[in-house]
């Protein structure tokens, strides 16, 4: 999926959950929605640690957080290649303040690999660096 059609998805998604608190209903009913809306929402969960590979694409000054563009997936067998698949661009937080040091001595386009998960504020939070990758 290219950028601008991840754009058309996430604001299809934002224009159903308006629709629905408008009382207009959702523009698709829960669990109907196209297979793509769902494997994507399913993938970005992180719901148990994942290790996935990323390049640096930026830093956020708001926030102590990078943005990656997500290139590869490990399935618990072997890793997936995303980047003909979808272009994933996605803010995940550091693990403390020393990652994010870390973090910023690296250069724009340098691959990571690291572990994430969702945190409880529903942040993707990097557990660790994968150094088994």
């Amino acid at each position: 999926m290219t950028l601008p059609t991840a754009c058309v998805f996430s604001l299809l998604l934002v224009s159903s959950s308006a629709l629905a608190q408008e009382g207009g209903g959702p523009l698709f009913p829960p669990g109907q929605q196209p297979q793509e809306f769902e494997s994507v929402i399913q993938q970005m969960k992180f719901e148990k640690p994942t290790r996935i590979v990323g390049r640096l694409r930026s830093f956020d000054g708001y926030e102590d957080a990078i943005w990656i563009d997500w290139t590869h997936v490990h399935d618990g067998s072997q890793w997936q290649d995303l980047r003909n698949q979808r272009e994933m661009m996605f803010k995940v937080l550091p693990r403390d303040a020393g990652m994010m040091d870390f973090f910023r001595k690296l250069k724009l386009g340098t691959s990571i690999h690291m572990i994430v998960q969702m945190d409880a504020d529903g942040n993707r939070r990097v557990l660790s660096l994968d150094e088994g990758a």
